[in-house]
């Protein structure tokens, strides 16, 4: 994982990295896995790191907002070792293959999609060949993107596989799960049962980067690695980290029915978020029964018509109805997540988001400033419309507290000015700082953390206000 900077920043185990780590120890290969965020690295840092091992393979996993900085990464991974091949995966270069590959000159691959497979295959090839991989081997490896002996960049088709079982229980000391801050909640051991979403939200780009088919774990095997958790670190609880948990809900009641005869006696999470038109009184009461004590909803809008533009496929009155029927029927503590800041969305419409979040029976709420995520609708429109110039984009501002494009109706400034109001609407009511309260007598980081977010809040502009570490370090 890239060198990160800002507020916003949450560190811990990453799931699609450890099954990628997995995959590759499992044919063979030997891994080391770095996460600079985690160990406060810079890129000093990071130079010394590469000096003082032997790599032959070095990769990066990108989002958008870590562009600039995998791209000093790369500059740095060339100058200790020009030799090594280098790689970039995740969603940036997922959505924008060519452009990754172009505005990357010391990359060697990029890939697109899931990599589990694939990945293997092409350092294999690497071994036997060198960096003279014949090209017909490169055709068909599904996902890569390489360029050919043209200097043409390729896509080959993404391939998304089938039998989750097979990549295998995450080898979890990989990463030393045990040196990882956990959520400031209480420690957590995050896990994916499925992939896939086929819903078409016009801010997300899951389908892209694991397609529109939902595909499942076993129960089984999911139990087998929550056995080996509790034997090996003595887990008391753990996260569903999957866009679409409970969207099968067959194979929910199987996984609440199989936890519950294991004895494991664990608690756990929906930490990415649940669609409220997918829960029944039903199932809540035996994900509860199982252990769920909280699941997180992806509300997105308190405005009907802003509901339809993106594809969210919920109306208001839905998501009212939901929320009361969970609070109603079960103990599960609810988070809502709300986005404000779509491109067409006018002041009225986010003043609804705004009252729809504090009349829900939410325990917590999140309201993050709509990102143009490469790969969705909104950031194809805004290219199209030339909200965005992708020559011209600073990269740096696709986080969630930051303003990345121009808005129809509603000013950047404004913007976050109506992000600040609506963390403290929802904040300073009693009944919420009276179960903080509550809460921050289970973990006093609760109350740490909620001091750092007011702060945050406080200083608040358009953009961050510094000079990037890539730039700070430009000698390394």
């Amino acid at each position: 994982m890239p060198v990160r900077e800002g507020d916003n920043i949450q560190i811990s185990p990453d799931p699609g990295i450890l099954y990628l780590g997995t995959a590759l120890k499992n044919k063979g290969f030997d891994v080391t896995l770095l996460d600079c965020p985690k160990e406060k690295m810079t890129y000093a840092g990071f130079r010394a790191y590469l000096e003082s091992g032997r790599f032959d393979v070095v990769g990066f996993r990108c989002f958008s907002r870590d562009h600039n900085y995998v791209v000093k990464h790369l500059q740095v991974t060339h100058r200790v070792l020009p030799e090594a091949l280098t790689l970039v995966g995740g969603p940036h270069s997922s959505a924008l293959p060519e452009y990754v590959m172009s505005s990357m000159p010391h990359l060697d691959f990029a890939w697109r999609a899931e990599a589990e497979e694939g990945l293997p295959v092409l350092l294999s090839a690497f071994e036997k060949y060198g960096r003279q991989i014949p090209e017909a081997e490169l055709k068909s490896i599904g996902g890569l993107v390489w360029r050919n002996e043209a200097g043409t960049t390729v896509l080959n088709p993404v391939r998304f596989g089938v039998d989750l079982d097979s990549y295998g229980i995450p080898l979890w000391d990989m990463i030393k799960p045990e040196t990882y801050p956990g959520f400031i909640w209480d420690r957590f051991y995050p896990i994916v049962t499925t992939r896939g979403c086929p819903y078409p939200c016009t801010y997300c780009n899951t389908p892209g980067l694991s397609g529109k088919k939902l595909r499942h774990r076993s129960v089984e095997h999911v139990l087998e690695e929550l056995r080996f958790l509790k034997k090996t670190y003595s887990i008391a609880r753990f996260s569903i980290g999957d866009d679409e948990f409970t969207l099968d809900r067959p194979y929910v009641v199987r996984f609440c029915e199989a936890l519950i005869g294991s004895g494991l006696n664990l608690h756990w999470d929906c930490p990415v978020g649940v669609r409220l038109d997918a829960v029944d009184p039903e199932l809540l009461q035996l994900m509860e029964k199982a252990g769920c004590e909280s699941v997180a909803v992806g509300i997105e809008s308190g405005s009907e018509r802003v509901q339809r533009v993106i594809q969210k496929k919920v109306t208001v009155q839905k998501i009212r109805e939901q929320a009361r029927m969970i609070a109603g029927c079960s103990g599960i503590k609810i988070t809502g997540f709300f986005m404000i800041g779509f491109p067409d969305e006018t002041e009225k419409e986010i003043w609804e988001t705004i009252r729809l979040a504090n009349e829900l029976p939410l325990k917590r709420a999140n309201f993050n400033v709509v990102i143009p995520v490469p790969g969705t609708a909104i950031f194809n429109e805004a290219i199209r419309s030339g909200a965005l110039s992708l020559d011209q984009i600073n990269w740096d501002t696709f986080t969630h507290d930051q303003v990345s494009f121009r808005r129809q109706h509603v000013s950047g400034s404004r913007l976050i000015e109506l992000q600040r109001k609506a963390f403290f609407r929802f904040y300073a009511r009693p009944r919420i700082v009276w179960y903080l309260l509550k809460e921050s007598r289970k973990n006093s980081e609760i109350i740490k953390a909620s001091i750092r977010k007011i702060r945050m809040l406080l200083r608040r502009t358009e953009t961050i206000d510094r000079t990037p570490l890539y730039r700070r370090e430009s000698e390394v």
